[in-house]
């Protein structure tokens, strides 16, 4: 033991084996002094010898035995953990507990996954369907594909009525070909995309590939079966129109006077497989952005009308097209609304966070609920 006499304190360090549950070794406070004590220091005793009697383990037994009795070190060295020993007397249970919060996170969690275009849906359109069908879709050549008569020209491309040069393949029927100088790779993602998610909506694409030419540069060759060559607007130029078309979309002609009731009927119908291809197109997340007669082909096997050229079309679930400072419209179908759309409106962002914040977009630009399609009027 060690003692350090001053005037009026006396300080004095022992080692003890007995030691609390937080505290470890005892810091010992003696006061007042023990006879003994009194007796052998007193302060007639010369500083100098007060000082050689402090050794090294004295003053390093002194800081130790200090630090420990306060509570001062690393955890779990010099007080037990009593961390461990609360955990302990929790209940344990392997069941899960199923609370009203959790409930209602996870409800809120799967309602914004599956909110229209969908999150979920596209990842696994993105990432699964779009790689599967890459591995067992049928591929197309330039030397696969021979032209034939020449169905119409627009500002983007031109369009082919061809036959396929293998004869395997030429029970298949016709196809249809656009040779696209500019958004060839928009179209080709976005009929990739109808074709997985709602292939009634519009043709039936069948593959699409650049094609190198040293003259126009390189173009993007699209191919669709052939399921017919009247187009909206064609059929509209006719003076029987909508009567012409009567027979075509209800299969037979309506026991009706030629009239008001009988036309209205008919353009009923039209506008209802429209909308339903709109929609279609809608709850995956593209906005085709140019209605209009030209873009509406009329199938003659499901005799229905369907949407084609989709090279304007923007997909809002991925952000692919979605330019906010570019416009791509028709000044003669389009919506008053594109002419002031803002150009502040941020760009996409990478394809896997475009998908995940592609809801909240979605309610920014959402389409009108109640489409009016004015070229129905001439």
């Amino acid at each position: 033991m060690a003692t350090v006499a001053a005037v009026g304190s006396t300080i004095g360090l022992r080692k003890t084996n007995t030691s609390t549950p937080f505290l470890g070794k005892q810091l010992d406070f003696k006061y007042p002094f023990d006879s003994n004590l009194r007796k052998s220091i007193t302060l007639s005793v010369p500083k100098a010898s007060i000082i050689s009697a402090i050794t090294p383990e004295i003053v390093v037994d002194f800081v130790h035995n200090l630090f420990v009795g306060v509570g001062v070190g690393l955890p779990c060295t010099v007080m037990p953990c009593g961390d461990i020993i609360y955990r302990s007397t929790l209940p344990r249970s392997n069941e899960l507990t199923i609370t009203a919060p959790g409930v209602v996170l996870a409800l809120s969690t799967l309602s914004y996954l599956w909110a229209t275009p969908g999150v979920a849906p596209g990842f696994w359109d993105m990432f699964v369907l779009a790689f599967v069908e890459r591995l067992f879709r049928p591929t197309y050549r330039k030397d696969d594909i021979q032209l034939g008569k020449k169905l119409g020209e627009g500002a983007f491309g031109v369009v082919y009525r061809v036959s396929q040069t293998k004869k395997s393949a030429a029970k298949e029927g016709d196809l249809v070909l656009k040779r696209a100088t500019e958004y060839g790779a928009v179209e080709i993602w976005m009929n990739e995309r109808v074709r997985r998610a709602c292939a009634n909506s519009c043709a039936d694409f069948v593959y699409g590939f650049r094609e190198k030419s040293s003259k126009k540069g390189d173009e993007y060759w699209l191919l669709w079966r052939f399921e017919g060559d009247s187009t909206l607007a064609d059929l509209m130029l006719s003076k029987e129109f909508p009567y012409n078309v009567e027979a075509m979309i209800l299969k037979e002609v309506q026991d009706l006077p030629k009239g008001l009731e009988r036309e209205n009927r008919i353009i009923q119908t039209i506008m209802r497989q429209l909308l339903f291809a709109l929609d279609g197109l809608h709850s995956t997340g593209i906005v085709h952005r140019d209605i209009k007669p030209q873009n509406v082909i009329f199938s003659e096997g499901s005799r229905t009308f369907k949407i084609i050229d989709l090279g304007a079309a923007a997909d809002l679930r991925v952000g692919i097209n979605y330019i906010p400072k570019e416009f791509l419209l028709d000044p003669r179908y389009a919506a008053p609304e594109q002419y002031i759309m803002s150009t502040q409106t941020p760009s996409a962002p990478s394809a896997p966070v475009a998908t995940a914040l592609s809801p909240v977009l979605w309610q920014v630009s959402y389409p009108l609920k109640t489409v009016c399609i004015h070229f129905l009027s001439g």
